[in-house]
């Protein structure tokens, strides 16, 4: 190794050094920037992640009673849910990967306790604000909608109009 001016061995990467750019959590920050620059959705539809996170905001929905019987806000939540939903099972992808990877290399430099402690600091604040977003809008499954009384009269006499017609 080269020794620096001042008589120390430089610490960390050498300049000019991108590998943080292109691995980890800033690979993935800066994917979800491409997308949105592009015009496209936050989250992405062909991964596991994605799949997963648009069918819990599906269910949702459903939940509710679709979304026409869905307020503005109750929509905004369902989207953040979906959002929280797909961020925290990308976040536990890289920390599993991690882990793996840890176990598997035998001379591994990778089994840093604090690394991954730092990892599950990010997975904490994700899960927090999903849990949160959940309480807001609702634990419980709505009734469906009930018809009012004009509109099971209204039925009614459309069903006679048209068995006096055959």
């Amino acid at each position: 190794m080269a020794i620096s001016s001042n008589g120390k061995r430089p610490k960390g990467a050498p300049k000019g050094n991108r590998n943080a750019e292109s691995h980890g959590l800033v690979a993935f920050r800066n994917g979800v920037r491409r997308r949105t620059r592009r015009g496209r959705s936050l989250i992405d539809r062909r991964s596991a992640a994605g799949k997963n996170a648009v069918a819990v905001g599906d269910a949702l929905l459903a939940d509710l009673g679709g979304e026409e019987n869905c307020s503005t806000a109750e929509l905004m939540l369902i989207e953040m849910i979906r959002r929280g939903t797909y961020y925290l099972d990308e976040q536990d992808k890289r920390i599993f990967r991690y882990i793996y990877d840890a176990n598997t290399k035998t001379p591994s430099p990778k089994k840093n306790p604090r690394y991954i402690a730092q990892l599950y600091s990010y997975r904490a604040g994700i899960a927090n604000d999903l849990a949160r977003n959940l309480l807001a809008l609702g634990l419980e499954k709505k009734p469906p909608k009930q018809k009012t009384l004009d509109e099971i009269l209204a039925e009614d006499e459309n069903e006679t109009e048209q068995s006096e017609v055959k």
